[in-house]
């Protein structure tokens, strides 16, 4: 379960720093799917949100391994996939954009 805890707690560190790449250095508008209009109109409230909020819901569904352990297992599950989906997006589309701009200096 530690483990779950760490590759949730880094999938969401990697996913910020994915999404501070793709939104401001790279000019992508569509932002992190779920949470665009955040991250495009108002970027400290979603630093504070994706930085701050997340990984406290994520430390609160760990300390519900003792009362309920199946809950707190399939929780993280599906915490870690849907944030490891999240990075593999973003690496996905940044290695398309580097790939397509060095097109346009040949």
């Amino acid at each position: 379960m530690r483990i779950a805890l760490f590759l949730a707690l880094l999938a969401n560190s990697l996913d910020l720093i994915g999404t501070s790449l793709g939104v401001h250095w790279l000019g992508n508008r569509e932002g992190n799917p779920l949470l665009a209009q955040m991250a495009h109109q108002h970027w400290w409230l979603f630093v504070l949100v994706k930085g701050l909020l997340v990984p406290l819901l994520i430390l609160r569904l760990y300390t519900f391994r003792d009362r309920s352990p199946v809950l707190a297992q399939a929780g993280m599950a599906m915490v870690v996939i849907a944030l490891t989906i999240a990075v593999g997006q973003w690496l996905g589309w940044i290695a398309g954009v580097l790939h397509v701009s060095g097109f346009a200096r040949l």
